[in-house]
């Protein structure tokens, strides 16, 4: 049997990251392949992580050890993840990278584990955040993997922008598949009571999802959307105050339903079933686990067209693009999704072929043919 070891966050570390290896770990695992995933001791220090704990409980995990062997930011830990990882002997190893932070670790414990076929899982190459040295960082992880799989042409042109051939070469395209372990969309697409309209803006809040926008842009549309409301379902990276002050002076107060908080698995089903659709107002991005989560209970969603997000929304079928840093722009498309009628019905009913076409499956075999 076929092993295959994953590195880097997973349960009980919170976050897209996690959720999307546990899934693929779980895909693995459902083939048949003995699997195995080898995280954090700690993650971050405190000073790099502003927002609240860095764990949480997962529901329904697979039966798949999680073993807990180094931290990032302690060299003397590393060689305990060498070793445990030697003792598995797996024939692959798959690499969650996201980070430059996670570059000098990941690049010391991989160039020791020569005779593993090691694959590097890229949900970034440029960061939102500036990082001092980040692409000497992310190429010294990158020169010990024999491939690199991207999550979208966005992150695939960045790899050959950034990299030198040498490197670059190594690329294989990829697709964030669409999450299914959220709960049912049953009954949340066909003919309900009506409703409040209401828009959700889910996800950890950084100051590049642009939720600032997505509030100026709300105040413009309920001049014609009276009733218009909002769901904002995240924690803020930092402080919350800036958003409930913009809140305020934006005489949004009643019509956003804040919850400054991280979302657990058992509340993500409840907020999406609030709401008819979800908003992206990112002023950069490469791929989003958010509109993966929304696609999963056929919500379609609304979203900035920037980095990979059009390369999974079909304009008019599964949602709408509106250029970035433009509440204008973004005002008119949630007044057209409320005000155009069977949209919605019509953009949830082509989202089943977007779930078939980005798969678990389907991304996993592309991982095991590389």
């Amino acid at each position: 049997m076929k092993r295959i070891a994953l590195l880097g966050p997973a349960p009980p570390f919170r976050g897209g990251i996690s959720q999307f290896a546990l899934m693929l770990a779980g895909e693995f695992l459902q083939e048949g392949y003995d699997v195995r995933m080898y995280t954090f001791d700690r993650q971050y220090p405190k000073l790099l992580f502003p927002g609240g704990e860095q764990t949480t409980s997962f529901a329904d995990l697979p039966e798949i050890p999680v073993e807990r062997v180094f931290t990032p930011y302690l060299p003397q830990t590393w060689t305990k993840a060498v070793e445990r990882i030697r003792e598995f002997q797996p024939d692959l190893l798959i690499t969650s990278y996201f980070l430059p932070w996670f570059a000098p670790s990941f690049a010391w414990i991989c160039k020791r584990l020569p005779n593993t076929r090691r694959i590097c899982l890229a949900h970034n190459i440029d960061f939102h955040e500036k990082w001092p040295g980040a692409d000497l960082l992310s190429g010294k992880f990158f020169q010990h993997c024999e491939r690199i799989v991207l999550l979208s042409e966005a992150c695939l042109n960045d790899l050959k922008r950034k990299m030198p051939e040498s490197i670059s070469r190594k690329a294989l395209l990829g697709f964030h598949p669409i999450y299914g372990c959220y709960g049912t969309s049953e009954g949340m697409t066909t003919a309900e009571e009506p409703k409040q309209p209401t828009a959700l803006f889910f996800g950890l809040i950084k100051a590049y999802k642009g939720l600032d926008v997505l509030l100026a842009a709300l105040k413009q549309a309920r001049r014609r959307v009276p009733d218009l409301k909002l769901i904002v379902a995240g924690e803020v990276y930092g402080k919350a105050a800036k958003y409930e002050h913009l809140i305020r002076e934006l005489g949004l107060s009643e019509a956003v339903e804040a919850r400054f908080h991280y979302i657990t698995d058992d509340e993500i089903a409840e907020v999406f079933g609030k709401a008819q659709v979800c908003v992206l107002p990112y002023k950069s991005a490469t791929q989003s686990g958010v509109i993966a989560t929304a696609y999963s209970f056929q919500m379609p969603v609304i979203a900035s067209d920037v980095g990979g997000l059009s390369e999974y929304i079909s304009e008019g079928d599964t949602g709408l693009l509106v250029p970035p840093n433009n509440p204008e722009a973004l005002a008119a498309a949630l007044i057209r999704f409320f005000e155009e009628e069977d949209l919605r019905a019509r953009m949830s009913a082509s989202i089943p072929s977007y779930i078939e076409k980005f798969s678990w499956p389907k991304l996993a075999a592309l991982i095991l043919e590389a």
